[in-house]
């Protein structure tokens, strides 16, 4: 544990220097951050607040997340940083660092009447006090560089009016555990006799391949529902949590079947998709039977299983829970090795039958935008810069936990290495690339509604764009992506640096750039930022730095503006209205920041060069692949295709160039069209 500490205290001081944050908002956002990439919480915000409560007791938060679909409200708490320090968080210590995040719950009330009302502690505490967040669970959570006592083991749920809460301890070492993982996540184990009562549920095997197992089964209602209670949205893959939280978590015509129709159930309902890592079957009187779960997750029919959880604790006046007792539910579940995970999963999800078809945008952390992307990230350095005599890059995380993995078991030298070309502070994910482009397209009320619901917004943009051109990703694309990067990572020191400055960080800087950009496309339509100045500086000029300061101060001015029509300022900056509103505030953009601007005509020719250079590439490597799968691979194509009957006589006219080559070798184009032809077969289960 010691060189793990030691390399914890370096991330923190590296990341806190080069973010210019404390240590303490340091190991949040790392800590954070972790647990955001394994699922166990989203669209979390640092947030210390300290004050006193009822009965002079204090009060104390780090930190929030909200889950609107699963209605649950999590506040975070940190005991100071131990560094070296050989300590250990013992029972009674816990007990008081819960209490006072509890407090901040229970005195909500009283936190308003004392809190400055432009602090995000008010704001929080406002919308609990006058239940304008939906909480249905309270989730207190203590994060740790310590060690917690061996005494502390499972801490019991308890309830607060009708509000349940539930305690959790993320220390030093879960977050090892954590991080040494496959998955960068701790898989959900279930125990079905254990947890729910149930000795197990019938299973029928259905199939059996080398990637995977499947098997039929018929699920209690109660079982699935109690699950959900248990585990909540963790529970559901997260492409389908993304799904649900975008169109509402309860279908009315489950819920009207569940309390009206509860014997029709099974035949009304399609069931529900699954996959797990790990099964434990067991023979009882009755047949096979599921005992345990690992790693399940729920791919399809996100819907029913929330619907019969929401049904059980809302609707008990209906009688529900002896309604749900006679319900079954139809699953199917396969057993998916990590290996295979990554590319079966989200086929699964995309294909299986549900009452709600997850659509191609929900499924985009897994398109090919996102591999060219990170194929670029590893192949083009940024310009040196300040001395140095070597460029970096600019680590595109496609996956959850790739950059620990690159130097997971890498010696020192080798790991310091990487980190010198590819610094900390210059890796951005999935969801980061997806707020800074939202910012650039004028929606910082998207990009301030959560990391997920961002990410979905973006990829309903970028599937269009990509199935309109996909040559529009190319290196010119990908520098202008790093520079929107540069951009709020320097916004965001300036705020955090103002005099003004209070608080509401995240959608101040969301704003301001949009407004700049959308200033820049209104009044000086002719021109347009100059992307490449900053790409080639790797940081902003003092225009730019001067046209932020301005314009972030009346960005802060119209989100606390006292007569916003929603209270709390974090929920004002989701709202269309309030960008609406923002886009009317009145500023003029500097000389020197005009004199940067670029001649759009000539930007966009270069950008049209580039698309039409990337598409040359493409055609290029299509010659290449041809080539590499010889004639005899072609023939054997062909010949497949006829016995099939599948080939037009276009694909026939292909085929016959690419098995004629070597007489007289196939253009760039012809050789597009030839790998489509190929494509063509794969998807009518050519084996090859």
């Amino acid at each position: 544990m010691l060189g793990y500490r030691d390399q914890l205290v370096n991330d923190i001081k590296s990341y806190s220097q080069s973010e210019g944050i404390t240590d303490r908002e340091a190991f949040f956002n790392l800590y954070l951050q972790l647990l955001e990439d394994g699922d166990f919480i989203e669209d979390y915000h640092y947030l210390f607040f300290e004050g006193v409560g009822n009965y002079n007791r204090r009060i104390q938060i780090d930190g929030y997340a909200y889950n609107e679909l699963d209605s649950k409200l999590t506040l975070f708490i940190m005991p100071p940083l131990a560094y070296y320090e050989n300590k250990t968080l013992t029972f009674s210590e816990t007990e008081n660092y819960f209490k006072r995040a509890k407090y901040f719950f229970t005195d909500a009330k009283k936190v308003v009447e004392n809190a400055e009302e432009s602090s995000e502690g008010f704001g929080l505490a406002f919308d609990i006090f006058k239940k304008i967040m939906k909480i249905e669970l309270l989730e207190l959570v203590i994060i740790t560089d310590l060690q917690k006592s061996q005494r502390i083991d499972v801490i019991p749920s308890d309830y607060e009016s009708t509000v349940r809460i539930d305690y959790s301890i993320y220390d030093i070492s879960r977050k090892k555990q954590i991080e040494s993982s496959e998955q960068g996540k701790e898989a959900i184990i279930i125990k079905l006799k254990d947890d729910f009562d149930c000795q197990g549920i019938p299973a029928l095997p259905a199939s059996k391949t080398e990637e995977y197992q499947a098997y039929l089964c018929n699920v209690p209602g109660v079982v699935l529902a109690k699950m959900y209670d248990k585990f909540q949205s963790r529970l559901l893959e997260g492409n389908v949590r993304s799904f649900l939280q975008t169109r509402g978590k309860v279908n009315k015509g489950i819920r009207n079947t569940i309390l009206n129709e509860p014997e029709m159930f099974f035949a009304y309902n399609n069931g529900i998709a699954a996959t797990a890592e790990e099964l434990v079957l067991e023979n009882s009187e009755n047949g096979l039977v599921i005992t345990s779960f690992k790693g399940l997750q729920i791919v399809n029919g996100g819907q029913t299983t929330a619907s019969l959880a929401n049904a059980w604790i809302n609707d008990r006046r209906h009688n529900s829970q002896e309604k749900i007792e006679s319900i079954f539910v139809p699953m199917k579940v396969s057993v998916v090795n990590y290996e295979n995970s990554q590319e079966l999963i989200p086929n699964i999800s995309r294909f299986a039958n549900s009452q709600n078809r997850v659509s191609d945008s929900d499924l985009a952390s897994n398109h090919p935008f996102h591999v060219k992307i990170e194929e670029l990230s590893r192949r083009i350095s940024a310009p040196a810069v300040n001395g140095a005599q070597f460029g970096t890059y600019w680590y595109y995380e496609r996956a959850n936990g790739q950059y620990r993995q690159e130097t997971y078991k890498a010696t020192p030298s080798v790991k310091k290495k990487f980190e010198a070309l590819n610094p900390r502070n210059q890796l951005f994910k999935k969801t980061d690339l997806a707020k800074y482009y939202n910012l650039y397209l004028e929606k910082p009320h998207s990009a301030s509604a959560g990391a997920q619901k961002s990410f979905s917004i973006f990829s309903s943009w970028m599937i269009k764009r990509w199935n309109n051109n996909e040559n529009f990703v190319n290196e010119r694309f990908f520098r202008r992506v790093v520079s929107l990067a540069i951009l709020h990572k320097k916004s965001d020191y300036i705020v955090r640096n103002a005099v003004w400055y209070d608080s509401y960080k995240a959608n101040i800087v969301a704003y301001t750039l949009s407004a700049i950009f959308h200033k820049v496309r209104v009044d000086y339509s002719e021109y347009t930022i100059d992307f490449q100045k900053i790409w080639k500086e790797q940081d902003l000029s003092r225009a730019w730095v001067r046209q932020i300061q301005t314009v972030s101060e009346l960005m802060y001015k119209h989100l606390t503006d006292p007569n916003r029509t929603v209270e709390n300022v974090t929920e004002w900056a989701k709202r269309q209205t309030s960008w609406e509103m923002a886009k009317q505030i009145p500023f003029e953009l500097s000389n020197d920041f005009i004199y940067e601007l670029s001649i759009k005509k000539i930007v966009e020719s270069d950008r049209a060069y580039a698309v039409k250079e990337e598409k040359s590439f493409k055609e290029m490597d299509a010659l290449i692949k041809v080539f590499e799968y010889g004639t005899d691979f072609w023939k054997e194509v062909l010949q497949w295709g006829e016995q099939e009957k599948i080939w037009n006589i276009q694909d026939k006219s292909f085929l016959e160039v690419a098995i004629n080559m070597e007489k007289k070798p196939p253009s760039d184009k012809q050789s597009i069209r030839i790998l489509q032809v190929l494509d063509k077969a794969r998807f009518e289960s050519f084996p090859k």
